[in-house]
């Protein structure tokens, strides 16, 4: 401790003054996004085991308050639980209904929470009785409903983490291995299941809507439909975002013209496409969002074309300003591509020290 000088800020205890610790000033959790401390990997073995074993009977003769202490844990998720708002749990004439919404969230803590009070009721009546087999058989269901509850409370998330950074290595693996894939539906399908990719796109988050899209045109013999590859909106504005796709073996430039390269009619002919689509669906919204569930407003939509390899096609200075000369005069039409796209998730990626092996 030091008092305020000259090159810094510090500060005195007197006497009489007490350091005061904030209770809430360490939280330790499984998932790093919950946690105030940062555990290394014989912390997590060590909370892992406060989590699992941090209850286990020392001695036969303590069976009966251990499960106590379970049941009184299940009753505190319960009692705090917002599903639950509403009942009386301690109200026989209520157990019914409370039964049925539990039964209808199983995905919950408070479901394994139930499941676990149960079967101490089942444990409790077989001691009574000394009906060894059942007693055992019960205490089983216990734990194992038990195990369920800390996986949803402590694991869960962690584990989900884990599956969504795969899916990120996955996707990067797909790329490495289909960037001369001409195959459109596979890239449709390829996109669609990891929307979360053309998110990246934007500064703002996106909610994937739906897939082939109807944005309108589709005349009284049910002809002409116009269907984008994908729709999304803004997540906080509900604005419609188009999504259209080629595939990264499409052209991005065509023939030398006086010392520039034009675009080539697949490049060219995805930005019309694109705003088509985009002044069909303004023309239609009222039609269109009668099929849809989500809130869509379409007063300035945006559009978005994946499409090509800049990285293998655009190799000189020429072809380079060329396609940026195209690509930032396509008003409200965003040309991204898919070596682009894919470098964006390699820096989400490297954020999270995530690698592809080999």
């Amino acid at each position: 401790m030091h008092e305020a000088g000259t090159h810094g800020i510090g500060f005195k205890i007197r006497k009489g003054e007490k350091v005061v610790i904030p209770s809430d000033w360490l939280k330790l959790s499984l998932n790093p996004l919950k946690s105030k401390g940062q555990l290394s990997r014989y912390g997590l073995q060590w909370f892992a085991e406060q989590i699992h074993l941090n209850d286990l009977p020392k001695k036969k003769g303590k069976m009966a308050q251990e499960i106590d202490m379970i049941e009184a844990q299940c009753d505190r998720i319960l009692d705090a639980s917002a599903l639950l708002s509403g009942f009386n749990l301690e109200d026989p004439t209520q157990s019914e209904q409370i039964i049925e919404k539990l039964k209808a969230n199983r995905d919950t803590a408070e479901w394994w929470a139930f499941l676990a009070g149960t079967f101490i009721s089942v444990l409790r009546e077989a001691i009574t009785e000394c009906d060894v087999e059942q007693a055992v058989w019960a205490m089983g269901c216990v734990e194992r409903c038990r195990s369920m509850l800390l996986f949803k409370e402590h694991l869960e998330e962690v584990i989900w983490m884990g599956h969504s950074a795969k899916r990120l290595v996955d996707v990067l693996h797909t790329w490495e291995n289909n960037k001369s894939n001409s195959d459109e539906g596979f890239w449709q399908i390829t996109l669609r299941d990891n929307a979360y990719a053309i998110s990246q796109v934007f500064a703002v988050p996106l909610v994937f809507i739906q897939e082939s899209a109807y944005v309108g045109g589709m005349n009284v013999n049910r002809q002409d439909a116009k269907l984008v590859d994908y729709l999304f909106s803004q997540e906080s504005s509900r604005e419609a975002v188009l999504v259209e796709i080629k595939t990264p073996a499409t052209r991005l430039l065509g023939r030398k013209y006086r010392g520039v390269y034009s675009p080539s009619p697949e490049l060219s002919g995805g930005v019309m496409q694109a705003l088509d689509y985009r002044r069909t669906l303004s023309e239609n919204l009222i039609s269109v969002i009668k099929g849809i569930e989500h809130k869509l407003t379409a007063f300035e939509p945006k559009c978005v074309l994946i499409i090509g390899n800049g990285e293998l096609e655009l190799d000189s200075d020429l072809k380079r300003n060329s396609f940026e000369i195209f690509r930032s005069n396509s008003k409200n039409v965003e040309v991204i591509t898919y070596d682009e796209l894919f470098r964006k998730l390699e820096v989400l990626a490297s954020l999270f020290s995530l690698t592809r092996g080999d």
